[in-house]
């Protein structure tokens, strides 16, 4: 099943989940797979053409070098204490 489906599948569940602890487990599960595929396509090399931090364009020469990349370097320096 692709992650699409499941993700339909869990909202569909929770739309329908008769008590409100039922959506809660329901909208998380969604939540969860959603957030697997975003590393599987990280770890696949589909990184981001934007920073995600400031917004910027990731320069090309970034992106070949490290594909997976989501942040430019001056942002990912700050996430890992660098700068």
């Amino acid at each position: 099943m692709s992650d699409f489906a499941e993700m339909a599948e869990a909202f569909e569940q929770a739309r329908t989940a008769p008590d409100v602890t039922d959506r809660a487990t329901g909208l998380e599960e969604a939540d969860r797979i959603g957030g697997v595929a975003m590393v599987r396509e990280r770890l696949q090399g589909q990184g981001a053409e934007e920073c995600e931090e400031c917004g910027i364009e990731i320069p090309a020469a970034r992106r070949r070098a490290a594909p997976w990349a989501v942040c430019c370097v001056d942002c990912q320096g700050l996430r890992e204490g660098r700068v």
